[in-house]
């Protein structure tokens, strides 16, 4: 009763949680039955009831009534009830399956709520999991309090120079990073990884962990080169101390996978990806959260290689993992209908493709907002769709949204709005706006000449789009310039008999003529 009473009033409490607050030994019959028969007296008393399955419940008059008169028993019984709510929490989270935890969420939350007022290390450690949970299951504003908490108890109980100080500096930054507040993230990733090499070395799992969020971060912030040096590093670093089928490595390789893919490298990111997959299959087996990002990275691969009908299918079977797992209303379920929405529009399925976007786009804006990077994404794919469907006009209304998303939440030399600029100058020529688009397409060129380099496939494509404006604006001498360097970069990047460096080839000569 005096456990029972530790937990949130009220609510149905599982019966294999009750019993692992009582630490019984284990293999010992003899005890499982004694707290069994205890349980079965409480039943007949009325003090009390059963729920549907094997939960039981205590109403919150009885809980008040126990703590009344078991005062004292009450606050011995807390030590055991927050051990096993922490050892179970944490399990469940290295799973990284959030479902079985959400049955009894209101216990973990009462329980670390009460520990709080102690401010100690035990407190600390159950705010994190809590914390852990709650950004599993897509609540990263519910989860952030309680990181917070973390952080503020450790640093003042084990100073800066400890690991689980660092551990919550990077949980922070994953969180912060998640509701799309990069520049407030870095600072917590760069402090995690500094702390972190100080404290445990090169050759650490937590090491490589940070490693890998730091490039995360370059990742998000369009910077793919830094960004493949830190995700190459905790790679290797992972390979060494777990192991080349640990799942942190198969993490660590759909990371990379997904570098050279937005690098455009499409033939080196694939192997990285199915290797990922095929360690993930084998260790979690069918059905895993982490099983559904590689899919979907190999489905977006996939439609880039022109093969949107396998990526539809990589896309469906990773979206029916996510629902499954995770929800209907989960940011990750958004990034699967947006993806699976973009495969059916490689098919020429508009009508179906704008029906996942939209789903995707509401996701999107109601868990994390309509200033967020992931919801500009989305937006951006809704304008790319609409285009499409030959409506500019509506096209450019979702365009312009993404790059004032874009310019509020990332920094302004990003390439992610050299992106949004080249997508939109693109839209404006379509309708005739040639100065406008010509302004727009420049700013991409800019950024991307700075951020990527002059020989950069991205780069060669910004000079392409500009060289097509140029020679729709009568100025022929700037267009044959600017499609002469288009067509060197793409002879170098993709090739001469490329179909864009064929166009270019052709565009020059008639210029040329």
């Amino acid at each position: 009763m005096a456990r029972a009473a530790c937990l949130a009033p009220g609510e149905p409490i599982p019966h294999a949680l009750l019993m692992q607050t009582l630490t019984l030994p284990e293999n010992n019959l003899t005890a499982r039955l004694r707290a069994e028969d205890a349980l079965n007296r409480l039943l007949e008393l009325g003090l009390v009831r059963i729920e549907t399955g094997d939960a039981v419940r205590l109403h919150r008059l009885v809980v008040t009534f126990i703590r009344d008169v078991l005062g004292g028993q009450v606050a011995t019984a807390q030590e055991g009830v927050e051990k096993a709510i922490d050892k179970e929490a944490t399990h469940i989270n290295e799973a990284g399956l959030p479902g079985p935890l959400l049955v009894w969420q209101p216990h973990l939350r009462t329980v670390t709520n009460a520990a709080l007022n102690r401010e100690d290390l035990g407190a600390a450690k159950l705010c994190n999991e809590l914390g852990w949970h709650l950004w599993q299951t897509g609540d990263f504003p519910g989860a952030r309090p309680y990181f917070e908490r973390a952080l503020q108890i450790r640093q003042s109980l084990l100073g800066e120079e400890d690991p689980d100080t660092a551990h919550s500096y990077n949980s922070l930054g994953y969180l912060l990073r998640s509701q799309g507040e990069l520049d407030k993230a870095g600072p917590y990733f760069e402090r995690a990884l500094e702390l972190r090499k100080k404290v445990l070395g090169e050759e650490h799992r937590d090491t490589a962990i940070s490693l890998n969020d730091m490039g995360r971060w370059w990742h998000l912030q369009g910077d793919l080169v830094v960004a493949r040096q830190y995700l190459e590093q905790a790679l290797s670093v992972s390979k060494r101390v777990l192991g080349e089928d640990h799942p942190l490595t198969a993490e660590y390789l759909n990371n990379v996978g997904a570098c050279l893919l937005d690098s455009d490298d499409l033939v080196g990111a694939l192997p990285y990806l199915k290797q990922a997959l095929e360690i993930n299959e084998k260790v979690f087996g069918p059905e895993h959260p982490d099983i559904a990002m590689n899919l979907n990275n190999i489905g977006y691969l996939l439609r880039l290689l022109g093969e949107p009908v396998q990526a539809q299918a990589h896309h469906e079977r990773a979206l029916a993992i996510r629902l499954k797992i995770l929800g209907q209303d989960h940011p990750d379920v958004g990034y699967s209908l947006r993806n699976l929405g973009t495969a059916l529009q490689d098919q020429g399925q508009l009508d179906k493709a704008q029906s996942y976007l939209e789903q995707a786009l509401a996701i999107h804006e109601n868990v994390q907002g309509k200033e967020h990077q992931q919801t500009a994404t989305c937006v951006t794919y809704m304008g790319l769709l609409f285009q499409a469907k030959g409506d500019l006009n509506e096209a450019r209304r979702y365009l312009e949204r993404a790059l004032k998303i874009r310019q509020k939440v990332l920094r302004t030399d990003s390439p992610l709005i050299a992106d949004s600029f080249s997508y939109l100058g693109q839209v404006l020529h379509a309708k005739g706006n040639l100065e406008e688009a010509r302004a727009c397409l420049e700013q991409a060129l800019k950024i991307r000449q700075k951020e990527l380099g002059e020989s950069h496939l991205l780069t060669g494509r910004s000079i392409d789009n500009l060289a097509m404006v140029f020679k729709d604006l009568a100025l022929f001498v700037e267009a044959q310039s600017g499609y002469r360097q288009a067509l060197n970069i793409f002879e170098a990047q993709l090739g001469p008999d490329h179909p864009n460096t064929i166009r270019v080839r052709e565009n020059l000569a008639s210029l040329d003529v």
